[in-house]
């Protein structure tokens, strides 16, 4: 039999807060084993059994304010008393009343603790792992999630988007999420042989940027079944123009102009010294074609709030098979 006693966490702190128990009332326990947390001034520690057996006797209760030194349950050799009894009230004449019975015992739960300023609570082990892994806590603060911060938590950390810092006009530094970038080429060749023949056989004048945005909305629905398209598309030296489902439209036709939400942008880059965009922190899924000797460049940059992995995927590929060869898009 041990006890388990509220640790000393400072020269200077004669309390405790039990943040929380990890083992409930009559729970088997091993050494080494996680008992309970304790809040700090800067985070969370956590307080392992040294002996092995049975929690009993609980006598404190998460969000509990404990002195130092006192004993808060006891390591047995069985599960018997679980927690500690609390002290008879005086005994009060009721003789025509029957006793209420005992609710089996639970832990209250405990406030739950917020960030202020910088300080962030997390458990010893989220910590390290975290560090390890190179994640960041305070991304997960940022997203609202409770504390204090366990190793389930870092589950969800890791699926969050990296962060990237960026300064802003008036010097502060402000945390962006950072796109995800999917880059392809293709030949041209098809691309300018099917223009060529357009106009020689048809007397059609198909401009690249228009069949690019053509071919990109035509892409893009079939990878994510949206049914209005409208793209912005966008130049070096061109003011932005914005236009619904071009892929509906002929080729020899200016597609309709609209100010409906953009659903993606297209910087056409084939007229220009550049070959491609990655700006990293586009509002919106964005597009780049450029030119690359005999090839076009395709970059795409989008976000899981845009799109999932595998549409973006498909997009950017069914995109690039357009380009090589204009019957993808036609047929």
């Amino acid at each position: 039999m041990a006890d388990v006693i509220m640790p000393a966490l400072g020269m200077a702190q004669d309390t405790g807060k039990l943040l929380q128990w990890l083992k409930a009332p009559g729970d088997p326990v091993a050494v080494g084993d996680q008992l309970f947390e304790v809040e700090t001034d800067k985070s969370v520690m956590e307080v392992e059994a040294q002996e092995a057996g049975f929690l009993t006797q609980v006598s404190a209760s998460d969000g509990d304010e404990v002195p130092v030194g006192q004993v808060i349950a006891v390591i047995s050799a069985t599960a018997d008393n679980a927690v500690a009894a609390a002290p008879d009230p005086a005994p009060v004449a009721q003789p025509t009343a029957e006793p209420e019975p005992k609710a089996a015992w639970a832990p209250p739960s405990a406030p739950v603790p917020t960030a202020t300023g910088d300080k962030i609570l997390a458990s010893p082990k989220a910590r390290r792992l975290a560090a390890e892994e190179g994640l960041d806590l305070g991304q997960l603060a940022a997203t609202g999630a409770t504390m204090p911060y366990h190793v389930s938590d870092l589950e969800t950390l890791r699926t969050l988007p990296a962060p990237v810092a960026a300064k802003t006009a008036s010097g502060q530094t402000t945390i962006m999420v950072a796109t995800k970038q999917i880059t392809a080429r293709c030949q041209r060749q098809g691309s300018l042989d099917f223009i060529d023949w357009m106009h020689s056989d048809g007397a059609i004048t198909v401009t690249p940027t228009a069949m690019f945005a053509s071919f990109a909305a035509g892409a893009f629905r079939a990878a994510t079944e949206t049914a209005t398209i409208v793209v912005q598309i966008s130049g070096p030296e061109t003011d932005d123009t914005f236009v619904r489902n071009p892929d509906f439209t002929r080729l020899s036709m200016a597609a309709q102009e609209t100010d409906e939400a953009t659903t993606f942008v297209l910087h056409d880059l084939s007229d220009s010294f550049l070959t491609s965009l990655r700006l990293g922190d586009t509002a919106l899924p964005t597009l780049s074609i450029g030119m690359d000797g005999d090839a076009y460049a395709l970059t795409f940059e989008f976000s899981s709030d845009h799109l999932a992995n595998d549409q973006a995927i498909a997009f950017v590929n069914g995109l690039a098979r357009r380009l090589a060869d204009p019957l993808h898009h036609l047929v």
